[in-house]
């Protein structure tokens, strides 16, 4: 009598998901829209930023690469992603984010979806550094976050401070405001 033993080995090797983009695969490669994706940018779902984001992504990434969603804001372009894909988005050394603005021609920030306040605060204000956050209270006992940038790191803001106060507001759904640190 023979006994065989068969002993299986198995590895469970984590693939690498593809990101989601707003426009289907087909369409990014032949680079013409599907009627699917057609209505989506005629209805609004996609703005022709997200589009151009997307074709972006594609290409560089090899569909491995993917966003929520982008807003476009007083020239700033807001690429939200999930919030442990941020680096990724971004590239080594900012490559990405770079291919990314030149081929919309707007500046670029890329945030975590529902981060908290100073996370969202750093991404948006990056390169700048952040000396602290504040809770403030106004005459009126509306409570505000004040969020207040390094003096010596003024120069490196990404915009103008309402623009991007008005960012941070929108992303976090708190009152800000956004100020350059006098001490």
């Amino acid at each position: 009598m023979t006994l065989f033993t068969i002993i299986t080995v198995t590895t469970k090797e984590k693939e690498e998901e593809a990101m989601v983009l707003p426009i289907c695969d087909v369409c990014l490669k032949s680079g013409i829209l599907c009627q699917g994706c057609e209505n989506k940018l005629k209805t609004g779902e996609v703005t022709q930023t997200e589009l151009e984001i997307a074709k972006v992504l594609y290409r560089i990434g090899e569909g491995k690469l993917g966003f929520k969603r982008a807003i476009d804001l007083d020239g700033i372009v807001i690429i939200i992603t999930e919030a442990g894909e941020v680096g990724k988005l971004i590239g080594k050394g900012g490559k990405i984010v770079k291919a990314i603005s030149r081929a919309i021609g707007k500046k670029v920030r890329v945030v975590g979806e529902k981060s908290d306040l100073k996370s969202v605060a750093e991404d948006v204000l990056a390169p700048a550094r952040i000396s602290g956050i504040n809770i403030v209270f106004g005459k009126d006992g509306e409570e505000r976050f004040k969020i207040r940038v390094m003096r010596e790191d003024a120069r490196r803001v990404p915009g103008k401070l309402e623009t991007l106060n008005n960012i941070i507001e929108m992303l976090t759904g708190e009152k800000t405001v956004v100020v350059i640190d006098d001490t």
